[in-house]
């Protein structure tokens, strides 16, 4: 993953780092991945990993707002505000698929997603978005308030499965979500 919020400062921030990336690794490959199974990812002793976070649900709290953090900068490189609108969204898929099956996971994990605080927070950061969504649907008046939003997240969960369980290439997700995003999937013969 190439995206970075800011970089680790002092011993005690990259050992904070240093957990949260390997949690994330392991956590979207092994959603049951043990908190030794991290620790020795992160290269770091149980001691160590419980120091920082002493209950699995620290962590999974921690992780979830660091992929928010990186998601959020991820949008901003995109400059969804900038250029026509598909070219925008086209580039806020790609930097959103950089992120990778992590995403899936932060947004389907029952214990994260039972932490109203931490829910209602991942709710947010995406209002550019939005915004971009808004320009480019604002040519289909019947579609229900939030919709685009809706259909973009859950194709972008879509491609993340793609990726992971069909081995579909990058780019091959990418232009099915913009196909989806901007002609739609299914055509029926109008009769």
């Amino acid at each position: 993953m190439n995206i970075q919020v800011a970089a680790p400062n002092g011993v005690r921030e990259r050992t904070r780092r240093a957990i949260l990336d390997a949690a994330m690794t392991m956590l979207a490959d092994h959603p049951a991945a043990s908190m030794a199974e991290i620790a020795a990812a992160a290269n770091v002793g149980r001691s160590t990993l419980h120091r920082y976070y002493p209950e699995r649900s620290d962590l999974l709290r921690a992780v979830a707002y660091h992929v928010h953090a990186l998601s959020s900068a991820a949008i901003e490189l995109a400059e969804p505000t900038n250029g026509p609108p598909e070219a925008a969204l086209r580039r806020v898929v790609e930097s959103q698929l950089d992120l990778g099956p992590i995403v899936l996971y932060i947004y389907s994990e029952p214990t994260i997603q039972a932490d109203r605080e931490l829910a209602a927070h991942l709710d947010t950061g995406d209002e550019a978005i939005s915004e971009v969504l808004e320009r480019a649907s604002a040519e289909c008046p019947g579609y229900p308030p939030g919709w685009a939003r809706r259909v973009f997240w859950a194709l972008l969960l879509a491609g993340y499965e793609a990726i992971k369980q069909d081995g579909t290439a990058r780019h091959q997700v990418v232009d099915a979500i913009m196909h989806s995003l901007t002609a739609g999937t299914v055509h029926l013969p109008r009769s």
